[in-house]
């Protein structure tokens, strides 16, 4: 008898509710190997990003494919006029960008969830559904409990209304964005300012104490660890940024001049 595989990899709600820091990999180049090579890797999830990144939707949905082939959970960062579609291809995460108020996350979470939990529309023809092998009532009830909302908090405007939007039931995780708050907060490319850092930790502290899980960007082992310990559960290094720091070491080796 052939047992069918899931589609959606609906591990990260639970996750997310767990104390052990997830360590992911932002993957903005539009190639499902390099998501084969951090499943492989041991990476907790990676984060297709349509955002800044060059992915079109066929090829984030070969994405997804690596993601789900090489075990690794897949996020896909996505603006909300997408979401339905990236949940539609398999999608295991939503993560929006620049949410800065109750009423969009509330929203965001509506369409994430299909009803009586949100709005999404239903099409069981789906991959997310095994193009109907499995649709229905288990599609309905493994969507709704295993497909994570994560928003990002990147403007001054969120960090003044955090309380309000971290209290919008059905989201997973908040993802403090320390680039666009440098720029909010007037110290432009210093995500490392003392005044964003403390905004940083300020809203580490109210996502815990609303039982949502803290994310924010760790550039470095050392930065992920020091996060961490502020209680941090949710964080993705960036590829492009490691392949790049390996290969100016790389060159920097090979030419040195040796005796």
């Amino acid at each position: 008898m052939n047992t069918v595989m899931n589609v959606i990899d609906t591990r990260l709600p639970e996750l997310l509710r767990e104390w052990r820091a997830l360590l992911g990999m932002f993957v903005g180049t539009a190639a499902p190997s390099l998501v084969e090579m951090c499943g492989h890797a041991g990476i907790d999830f990676v984060i297709v990003d349509n955002e800044h990144g060059s992915a079109g939707i066929e090829s984030t949905e070969h994405m997804l494919r690596a993601a789900r082939a090489s075990g690794i959970i897949p996020v896909v960062r996505t603006v909300e006029s997408d979401i339905l579609r990236m949940l539609d291809i398999g999608a295991s995460a939503i993560q929006v960008p620049q949410v800065n108020s109750a009423e969009q996350a509330r929203r965001i979470v509506a369409e994430a969830k299909y009803p009586p939990l949100g709005t999404r529309g239903a099409a069981f023809s789906t991959r997310a559904a095994g193009y109907g092998f499995f649709g229905g009532d288990r599609h309905v009830a493994d969507s709704n409990a295993g497909t994570a909302v994560i928003v990002m908090t990147e403007t001054r405007t969120a960090i003044e209304h955090l309380d309000e939007i971290l209290s919008v039931p059905g989201i997973d995780a908040v993802f403090f964005g320390p680039n666009d708050l440098s720029f909010s907060f007037g110290h432009p490319a210093q995500p490392g300012h003392p005044e964003v850092v403390a905004a940083i930790e300020h809203g580490i502290a109210r996502a815990l104490a609303h039982g949502v899980a803290p994310g924010v960007l760790a550039v470095s082992p050392d930065d992920f660890h020091r996060w961490r310990r502020k209680g941090c559960r949710y964080l993705p290094m960036v590829l492009s940024g490691l392949l790049a720091n390996a290969l100016r070491t790389t060159v920097a080796a090979a030419r040195a001049t040796r005796a």
